[in-house]
């Protein structure tokens, strides 16, 4: 079995993908530093036996709980918006290709103004007016063909 050897396939959604949750985690890492940095801060402050410290430590994780709660939908919303951009035109054109397999008439697809992979849009397109010339060409060389047997039948 082959090894990939490469680790982008595609660089412009990769890199995309990889700088937002880059900017995720940041986020993240900013606001669960800050709450620890508080919390380190109260408990110094004030002496208390261990289990105390303890009860307060675990009671002093409700903030990071609740920040994490209150930007999971973030994340999560963010996320959606960002794969529908490569999602929605795979979908178009996997609609599209089963289409033109059950033999219905298929025109050019386009993609939103912000989709990744705009050129697979063209491509497909330039791709389906050489398959719609193949098929009228192979349509009229069965017409010929047909009239030449009949032809034939006729002579003899």
């Amino acid at each position: 079995m082959n090894k990939r050897t490469r680790i982008l396939v595609d660089p412009q959604v990769q890199w995309t993908i990889i700088g937002r949750v880059m900017a995720h985690w940041a986020l993240f890492a900013v606001c669960l530093i800050g709450v620890s940095i508080s919390v380190r801060v109260f408990v110094n402050v004030v002496e208390q036996p261990f289990e105390e410290a303890v009860m307060s430590a675990v009671k002093a994780q409700a903030p990071i709980m609740l920040i994490m709660f209150v930007l999971l939908p973030v994340f999560i919303r963010d996320t959606l918006s960002l794969s529908i951009r490569f999602v929605g035109p795979m979908y178009r054109l996997r609609s599209a290709i089963k289409s033109v397999i059950q033999g219905e008439k298929v025109t050019a697809i386009q993609f939103r103004k912000r989709d990744f992979w705009p050129q697979v849009a063209a491509d497909f397109t330039t791709m389906l007016e050489e398959y719609n010339t193949l098929q009228a060409e192979n349509e009229r060389l069965r017409l010929e063909n047909q009239s030449l047997r009949l032809e034939r039948v006729s002579a003899t």
